[in-house]
């Protein structure tokens, strides 16, 4: 009998196909745009604090329009909604690249375009998780997820190390339009691929009705709360290392904007691996242990980066960080869609959203801790306050433990 992957399912389906390609063309975006936006912000304000303020700023819509974009998805459909939002990227991008182009950009521009992108992305992501949980089975979601971190960390290892080469050859405006085109390219993609019909109710709630639905929905299903809660605390104080990572490149290991390519590509790297091996295998069922000793992996990581002054060492540091973070996102994910029924989809992945986009207020915490104490005591902090968090849930949570 010859053994046939559960990935090779989940790509025999042409719908997934062609939202996995369109996908992977937005996240190429996503982490050449961020990178890119470091430095310049760096460039012009040599300041952590400015770094991490620009990319946290894009948080902040987040709670404003996920659980909008999640009612939204739910009541009027998916994929209308994912190309309106990916045209508000676009529109962010694009202003972007124009700015730089006339030499007009300053500090605060990138203020507006992160919120307007963050904007964008709060109405997109509900409805691009729910889609995904729509057209997969259930059984086959830990692979689908994999096979979309395949094509999230391709971005994530490719973005950094273009965007260094690009910008010592030719300036950080060529790396915008370059974005531009790409998310052009993404929504084009994405007018292929067709939602599936869904189960209409005679009668609908109110737009209200249906958000106040969908909060009592994670109230009442555990271990969406915790999860929540969990995730948030994660991203809020445990990721110091990447607002810190072009200080790291320019002042203290003096390698440049190529050497700051290379270590995004190494983080990358090993996230790509680390997808690869989950499309394949998946991951072990109990995903909230699995949180845990990643968790424990990762702070490790980032103490080790904050001291390290050797190159080679600073590399295999965020290859294996890279490394460890798919199943732990995996994990997540995969417990927020399995948790939701198909009606209550959308709003429940807002919820997710929410969750993992407070990531870039991880890095407003981690360059402000920098800015005020230095750069390895960020680092010593944000690894004793992440992972406990993920144990006092543990020891209170029974519906958590078993998740």
């Amino acid at each position: 009998m010859r053994f046939r992957p559960k990935a090779a399912d989940v790509l025999a389906d042409a719908q997934f196909r062609a939202l996995v390609i369109s996908q992977a063309t937005f996240d190429l975006g996503i982490f050449m745009r961020g990178t890119a936006a470091s430095w310049v912000v760096f460039e012009l304000t040599q300041s952590q604090l400015w770094i991490g303020l620009v990319a946290g700023v894009r948080a902040i819509p987040i709670f404003a329009f996920a659980l909008l974009g999640g009612v939204i998805s739910d009541r009027f459909g998916r994929r209308n909604l994912m190309i309106v939002a990916g045209g508000l990227i676009a529109v962010a991008s694009a202003a972007t690249a124009i700015l730089i182009t006339t030499e007009l950009l300053e500090a605060w521009h990138m203020i507006v375009v992160s919120v307007v992108g963050g904007i964008g992305g709060a109405l997109y992501g509900p409805a691009f998780y729910a889609l995904i949980a729509d057209i997969v089975k259930a059984d086959r979601l830990t692979n689908a997820n994999g096979i979309l971190s395949v094509a999230q960390t391709t971005g994530e290892m490719l973005g950094p190390v273009i965007v260094g080469f690009v910008i010592a050859a030719s300036g950080a405006h060529t790396v915008f339009w370059m974005v531009v085109v790409g998310n052009v390219f993404g929504l084009m993609l994405l007018l292929r691929v067709q939602e599936p019909e869904r189960q209409v109710t005679e009668s609908k709630p109110s737009f209200a009705g249906q958000l106040t639905e969908g909060l009592r929905y994670a109230r009442d299903t555990p271990p969406l709360l915790w999860l929540t809660l969990l995730v948030m605390a994660q991203n809020l104080v445990g990721v110091a290392i990447f607002p810190l990572m072009p200080v790291y490149a320019d002042n203290v290991l003096d390698i440049g904007a190529t050497g700051f390519g290379l270590m995004g590509g190494a983080f990358g790297a090993g996230a790509l691996i680390g997808a690869v091996v989950v499309s394949w295998f998946g991951i072990h069922h109990r995903h909230a242990y699995m949180m845990v000793a990643l968790g424990a992996v990762w702070d490790i990581g980032m103490v080790m980066f904050g001291f390290s002054r050797s190159v080679p060492l600073s590399l295999s540091v965020l290859f294996v960080m890279g490394l460890i973070s798919m199943p732990w996102v995996t994990s997540v994910l995969t417990m927020f869609q399995q948790a939701a029924t198909e009606k209550m989809r959308g709003r429940v992945m807002s919820l997710y959203v929410i969750a993992i986009n407070t990531f870039p207020l991880g890095w407003l915490f981690g360059g402000a801790v920098a800015e005020w104490l230095g750069n390895e005591e960020a680092l010593v902090i944000s690894a004793l306050l992440g992972t406990p968090v993920v144990v006092v849930a543990l020891v209170l949570s029974k519906e958590f433990r078993q998740a």
